[in-house]
C-alpha cells in the first residue's frame, strides 16, 4: 500500500478536495458570521448612545436647576481664551490644531467621571473624510439651537428658561450632530469633509448624522430618548448627514409650538 493511501486508510491526512470544502465551508459560515456581528456592534453602539444621551440630559437639567433654568451661550469671551459651550479655546491655531479644555465646558462639572458622555462612539473621528476642529474629540452632540442663549433662533422665541418651554416631550434637547465643510482647508468644494458641529437647526447645510443604521438619536425635554429615519440625505461624504423634516420647518426643535 502507498504511503499516501496508509495515511488515508489510519485517518491521518486529508485529501486537496477535502481541504477545498473546508475551506469553502469556512468562507460560508463567515459570510454569515460577520453581517451579524456588525449589526450586533452597530446596536451596542446605538445604546451606549442612548445612554450617553440620557447623562447629557441630567448634566444639562443640573446645569438649568444652579442658573435658574437660564440657557448659556454659544460663546463667551474671557482673559483666558474663547468659551465655547464644549470647552475653553486657548489661543489660536490651524484647524485640528486648536487647543480645547473640555475641562472648563459649561456641563463639565455635571459630567463627573462621565465626561466621555459627549463623545458618540459611533461619530466617525478616524475616517479620511472626517476633519477636527480642535486638538482632541469635543462633542458628538448637538444642543437644540433653541436653547443656546445667543443664537438669532432663541433670540427670535423670546424664550431665556427651560421652564418656558411649552412641550418639553415633544421638543429635542441633544441629538447626533455634524456638519459638511468645503470651505475650511483640508475641506474644499471638491473634498468635503465631516465636521463635529454643536447645534441642531434647521439651516443649511444640515446637522442631523443618521449614523445608528441610518437613524438619528435625540433625547427630548422629558427625558425620553428617541429615533429618526431622514426626511432626505446629503450623498457626500459617508451618506448620513440630512434633514430630519423638510427644509424650514423644525417642530421637533421649536419649544414653542
Amino acid at each position: 500500500m502507498s504511503p499516501a493511501r496508509k495515511a488515508r486508510a489510519g485517518g491521518a491526512g486529508f485529501t486537496l478536495i477535502e481541504l477545498l470544502a473546508v475551506v469553502a465551508l469556512i468562507g460560508i459560515l463567515a459570510g454569515l458570521l460577520f453581517p451579524a456581528v456588525g449589526r450586533g456592534l452597530a446596536s451596542g453602539r446605538a445604546a451606549f448612545c442612548t445612554a450617553n444621551l440620557r447623562q447629557m440630559h441630567v448634566a444639562y437639567m443640573l446645569y438649568l436647576a444652579d442658573h435658574d433654568g437660564r440657557f448659556f451661550p454659544w460663546r463667551e469671551n474671557t482673559k483666558d481664551g474663547i468659551l465655547w459651550y464644549w470647552g475653553l479655546e486657548k489661543g489660536g491655531g490651524g484647524e485640528g490644531e486648536r487647543e480645547l479644555d473640555k475641562s472648563q465646558a459649561r456641563l463639565a462639572p455635571y459630567l463627573g467621571r462621565y465626561g466621555g458622555a459627549d463623545i458618540c462612539p459611533a461619530l466617525p473621528y478616524r475616517a479620511a473624510y472626517f476633519k477636527r476642529k480642535f486638538d482632541l474629540a469635543s462633542y458628538g452632540y448637538g444642543l437644540n439651537t433653541y436653547l443656546i442663549a445667543d443664537s438669532p433662533e432663541c433670540r427670535r422665541s423670546g424664550l431665556t428658561r427651560f421652564t418656558q418651554i411649552e412641550q418639553p416631550g415633544g421638543t429635542i434637547v441633544w441629538g447626533d450632530a455634524i456638519q459638511i465643510n468645503t470651505w475650511q482647508a483640508p475641506a474644499s468644494p471638491a473634498n468635503p469633509m465631516l465636521e463635529e458641529w454643536y447645534a441642531l437647526d434647521a439651516r443649511s447645510p444640515p446637522k442631523f448624522h443618521f449614523r445608528h443604521r441610518g437613524r438619528f438619536q435625540a433625547v427630548f425635554g422629558d427625558g425620553s430618548v428617541r429615533a429618526f429615519m431622514p426626511h432626505a440625505l446629503d450623498p457626500r461624504c459617508d451618506g448620513l448627514v440630512g434633514r430630519l423634516e423638510p427644509p424650514g420647518e423644525d417642530q421637533l426643535l421649536r419649544p414653542r409650538k
